[in-house]
């Protein structure tokens, strides 16, 4: 655990902090659509931590946002294989960093024998850390951490809604007032620390790719919380190698059984 943190701590302060706000205009493009960024500290740091994991743990793959990108059947083959894979997110939150504002961070999980089995969300610029393995709980800087499992009622929790939701709420049931406080970081990394760390309750997510939320999820898992398909199965787990239409996590059982009826209808 320790080695791979330096690594990262270590990739994230040559390639991606120099380049925080430096960044020219040919060192940024458009992937599929105007707000989904790549810029040069994202393929470099993916490049550098590809090779340098790999290396680590002889016979494992590597599945990054960028080379997935790049190639579509990487991520079917990765999780085909039997191989151990390094799930890379090399700057979450990269129109964040494009546009000189943070947060962001680079995010890492491996995933071993159909599950994630290790985490960790780093900040290229602090170089603080939130790791986790499985069955060994989560830790912010070396101490450990928990979420506020005695948050059990929406209207007492805080938390993370992308616009999908936020809107659909609005649209659906006519107002947004059933949480204490909402907030949108643009950066599944920073708002999965913080619901692990205990500073806010409750995430829900759409778009599922495995290098967004393997790490994270795991996160809040070590730290006391669930990670959960938004679904009426409400022990459908999340796992990095499932599609669903969306994904609620929250810091207690209650809560996520309450957040899960309202959301249900929106993403369903």
């Amino acid at each position: 655990m320790e080695k791979v943190t330096g690594i990262i701590r270590e990739v994230s302060a040559a390639e991606i902090a120099p380049r925080f706000g430096q960044l020219a205009d040919e060192d940024i493009e458009a992937k599929t659509h105007a707000l989904d960024l790549v810029t040069i500290a994202d393929t470099e740091a993916e490049r550098v931590l590809t090779a340098r994991l790999t290396d680590l743990l002889p016979g494992s793959i590597a599945l990054g946002e960028e080379s997935a990108h790049a190639d579509p059947k990487l991520q079917d083959r990765a999780f085909a294989a039997s191989d151990p894979v390094w799930i890379i997110d090399p700057v979450d939150g990269t129109k964040n960093f494009a546009h000189n504002r943070q947060p962001f961070r680079c995010m890492v999980g491996l995933y071993v024998a159909g599950e994630t089995v290790a985490a960790w969300i780093v900040d290229p610029i602090e170089g603080t850390a939130t790791v986790a393995e499985k069955g060994a709980g989560t830790r912010y800087q070396d101490n450990p951490v928990s979420v506020r499992s005695h948050i059990t009622k929406a209207s007492d929790a805080k938390g993370f809604l992308i616009s999908y939701a936020r809107d659909r709420l609005v649209s659906h049931y006519g107002h947004m007032d059933f949480f204490d406080t909402v907030a949108h970081y643009s950066c599944c990394g920073a708002e999965y620390e913080e619901l692990a760390r205990g500073d806010f309750d409750f995430c829900a997510y759409r778009t599922l790719k495995p290098w967004d939320h393997a790490p994270g999820t795991l996160l809040v898992r070590e730290a006391g919380g669930y990670a959960r398909y938004i679904t009426a199965d409400r022990n459908n787990e999340y796992n990095a190698n499932t599609e669903a239409p969306g994904l609620l996590c929250a810091s207690s059982e209650d809560l996520w059984s309450e957040m899960n009826e309202i959301l249900l209808p929106l993403f369903s």
